[in-house]
């Protein structure tokens, strides 16, 4: 890339991230939409999405533009669609332990923890102990939800989103995730039409495009963490959204996600 290059991709950046601090249009995407372009991520919402369901995507769009804070609600223009109530709790693969180790990995979806449903027993792992993606998942379990732990941005799209939009398979949902994430991820929860609380991490989280990327990419040092007060909300918002009358009897694997059963 020259040096005219340059100029005219700072000066890009520099508009959107202009777009960003106005929020023009009531859209805060600006600089991460255009970044994004590039990424396989952002083909492929723009293919599977935008140019599949473009009625859906300019409902959610207007749902969006319309939907400050960390909630996203009922999108009443699809509730006719919907005959959906499953509910989805999703952590980041970032909150798993440094020290000692999460004996799963880290930039992964599994979970060993769960794979062998321990929860249902007395064993325990080390590492396991003060994980805060095993509390969480306890109490999905306890509520019937099914449990996802995120890595890429890709996945999440294959994963949630697109099921959610083309199977209605998920309906409202809880997600801890960075605070540079909410606003496209409450940009695809519109469109996908999911209703969804988005708590975030204290410390630890992705700041920018660049720290967002690497972790995107499975590339994360550094550990989040969880504020007691946003532990509490998550148990608060999942025992609010209990789906089951009874304590399902496992955890069963499929694909990236556990399911309740």
């Amino acid at each position: 890339m020259d040096e005219q290059d340059n100029v005219s991709h700072e000066n890009k950046n520099t508009m959107l991230n202009f777009l960003d601090r106005i929020q023009f249009l009531n859209i805060k995407i600006w600089d991460f939409s255009f970044r994004s372009l590039i990424r396989v991520y952002g083909r492929e919402f723009m293919t599977k999405i935008i140019l599949r369901h473009p009625i859906k995507t300019i409902k959610g769009i207007q749902h969006y533009r319309n939907s400050p804070g960390t909630h996203i609600g009922v999108n009443r223009s699809f509730n006719s669609e919907s005959n959906a109530d499953l509910s989805i709790t999703g952590v980041g693969f970032c909150l798993k332990p440094l020290d000692p180790p999460c004996v799963s990995g880290r930039a992964n979806h599994d979970c060993l923890f769960f794979e062998r449903n321990l929860h249902l027993t007395n064993q325990v792992i080390p590492c396991c102990e003060e994980c805060r993606i095993q509390k969480i998942g306890r109490l999905a379990f306890a509520a019937g939800h099914s449990f996802y732990i995120m890595t890429s941005a890709r996945d999440i799209l294959h994963d949630v989103f697109l099921p959610a939009l083309n199977k209605r398979q998920y309906s409202k949902g809880i997600f801890a995730l960075c605070r540079y994430s909410f606003e496209p991820f409450k940009l695809a929860l519109s469109i996908a039409r999911i209703e969804a609380d988005l708590i975030p991490y204290e410390r630890g989280d992705c700041a920018d495009y660049h720290t967002w990327l690497l972790a995107d990419d499975g590339i994360k040092e550094e550990r989040t963490e969880l504020s007691a007060d946003n532990l509490n909300t998550i148990e608060q918002l999942i025992q609010q959204s209990t789906t089951t009358d009874s304590v399902p009897n496992r955890f069963n694997k499929i694909g990236n996600l556990f399911y309740p059963q």
